[in-house]
């Protein structure tokens, strides 16, 4: 089976692509996850690639191409990407080509038919690059550790599908979630060993201090109390601890916090490696592991020399809904006050210090409505205004509101009010 994600903003194209896919290449694909933009796509690649990704040209927060040259620079060709265009971006699947795009695919004229010959391209080339590779990665998923691996990064990334699907498979791979608490920490190690510049530049030294420093930790902190260690990427891993609701949830925290300390002092002892820690918030259903996971990330971005632990309930507030409500409410605020800019998802959570898939899951929980969906519903109520005014022509109106061009307002217009900018104007004025 070869593995696919899909990246458009638009859910229909999503469910499209789901739907052709299952219908007419079960036996060779199976979809591991959507993602609505560049950046979301890009969390999930760096933390388990997949053979395939269906990503459109044109997305908010990072476009296909980003995402394309981005993958090619650090992965090669594999991921093999296939890139979804409309008829007046041919220049820009010109350029995906360039970038070692297998295939691209003109939205409107998308069909079972189509869809198939790109893939089937992008099934030769990965057999052709990774003959090897492939027959290694058959192999290894013979084994329950790596299975039990993929399997939380999936739940890591919130695919783990429904509560009865995530213990069902729970329970194929003897992974016991009977706890009421768990607690995940985000972990990164720093190697004098890795060479300085590209993320992808490691040397068989770093390798090795990465490798031992995840054994000793194992080693170390399971002596606390029980836990799962999982590798992320060559320099980060996560380790989720299971308790119950008798022991305080202070007194776990101290204790967390007391073996990673251990683990730090030794693999520094031992290695000359240093590790910095973010520690998410206690949640009580296995599905929401996740939830901890986004809040282990988001604290350990938080990390320096002087605090190489961080809390992130002592990032957002000691109450953490609390917290949450705030740290929200402080987002909106900005949001409103900054409609003229893009307010792209991923420099919106760089203000607040967030990673921006955790601002995303955040956003949707706390507030039932998708951060790109609250952006456009407040650019349209003041474009409604400004448009009101009399003042300002729709193309005036879309710069001054950081659209990038008067087609864009007018597709985000619509799509939020039912109804073009002009027929807005026309409707109020026949009134």
């Amino acid at each position: 089976m070869y593995r696919l994600l899909i990246v458009d903003d638009e859910p229909l194209v999503q469910i499209g692509l789901k739907s052709m896919l299952a219908k007419e290449l079960a036996d060779k694909i199976e979809v591991i996850g959507t993602a609505s933009n560049g950046q979301e796509a890009w969390d999930m690649i760096s933390m388990d690639p997949p053979d395939i990704v269906i990503a459109d040209i044109r997305m908010p927060v990072m476009t296909g191409l980003e995402l394309l040259n981005k993958s090619h620079n650090k992965y090669g060709t594999v991921p093999a990407f296939i890139m979804l265009t409309a008829y007046e971006e041919f220049e820009m699947a010109r350029q995906a080509l360039i970038g070692e795009a297998v295939d691209y695919l003109v939205k409107i004229e998308l069909n079972p038919a189509t869809l198939t010959k790109a893939i089937n391209k992008a099934i030769q080339r990965i057999d052709e690059l990774k003959p090897q590779t492939s027959q290694k990665e058959g192999s290894s998923e013979s084994s329950l550790e790596d299975l039990r691996q993929k399997f939380m990064v999936k739940l890591f990334n919130h695919l783990a599908g429904s509560e009865e699907e995530f213990l069902s498979e729970a329970g194929r791979l003897n992974l016991s979630f009977d706890y009421n608490r768990y607690i995940v920490v985000y972990g990164e190690i720093h190697s004098g060993n890795q060479s300085e510049g590209a993320d992808s530049s490691f040397t068989q030294a770093a390798l090795d201090v990465y490798s031992s420093s995840i054994s000793m930790a194992k080693e170390i902190i399971s002596r606390h109390a029980p836990c799962q260690i999982v590798s992320i990427d060559i320099q980060h891993f996560a380790i989720v601890f299971m308790f119950n609701e008798d022991e305080p949830v202070a007194g776990t925290m101290d204790l967390i916090t007391e073996a990673l300390e251990n683990a730090r002092t030794m693999i520094s002892s031992y290695f000359k490696a240093e590790i910095t820690f973010g520690i998410g918030s206690a949640v009580s259903a296995p599905l929401d592991i996740a939830v901890s996971f986004d809040e282990a990330k988001t604290a350990a971005q938080q990390t320096d020399a002087s605090q190489p632990v961080r809390l992130f309930s002592h990032i957002v507030g000691s109450n953490r809904r609390s917290g949450k409500d705030k740290l929200i409410t402080a987002i909106q605020e900005y949001i409103d006050s900054n409609l003229n800019g893009k307010l792209q998802l991923n420099e919106v959570a760089e203000v607040f210090g967030l990673s921006p898939a955790y601002l995303s899951v955040l956003f949707k929980k706390t507030t039932e409505s998708g951060f790109s969906e609250y952006v456009n519903t407040k650019k349209i109520d003041r474009a409604k205004e400004m448009l009101l005014s009399g003042d300002m022509k729709i193309y005036e109106v879309a710069d001054a509101l950081g659209f990038e061009s008067a087609y864009y307002f007018s597709k985000v217009f619509k799509k939020v009010d039912g109804h073009s900018p002009r027929e807005y104007i026309q409707s109020k004025s026949d009134m």
